[in-house]
């Protein structure tokens, strides 16, 4: 690839951090923030999985993935409990306060996917969606060293 091209990487990095941003003013006023909220997310789609799953699931180091969950469960939005089946593990689920938060997190990325897509026809939207997926196929192969 020439070196003369314009950084993709650089737009993404401008993106994500305008995403945090975002995320850290819209949640604030619940003491959630960037970095934690996909993992609430993540539970929502499946609850009741261990720390391990949440972290492979996520592709976000054990140690990170322990801190979030953490500060998430003094915050009282999860519990983690020894698994039965295997007792150096703790299993994941929401609170009752945890599940309220579901259709209040899940309106901000909506209202935030709206505002990065809502002028793209839906031709640009897939195609964009597309390569996205392509790129980050590629990232998690080079970061695991399968390349």
């Amino acid at each position: 690839m020439s070196g003369q091209r314009e950084s993709i990487a650089r737009w993404i990095s401008v993106l994500h951090r305008q995403f945090q941003i975002y995320l850290n003013r819209e949640l604030r006023d619940y003491d959630i923030q960037s970095s934690e909220y996909i993992f609430l997310v993540n539970l929502y789609e499946k609850d009741g999985v261990s720390q391990e799953r949440l972290s492979a699931n996520l592709y976000i180091d054990k140690a990170a993935t322990a801190r979030a969950i953490k500060r998430l469960e003094k915050l009282g939005y999860v519990e983690r409990n020894r698994d039965p089946l295997d007792a150096r593990a703790y299993v994941v689920t929401l609170t009752a306060r945890g599940r309220q938060m579901r259709d209040f997190i899940k309106g901000k990325l909506i209202s935030w996917n709206d505002l990065l897509t809502g002028e793209l026809t839906d031709k640009e939207h897939s195609d964009l969606l597309n390569k996205i997926k392509r790129m980050s196929a590629h990232a998690l192969k080079e970061t695991k060293g399968e390349r």
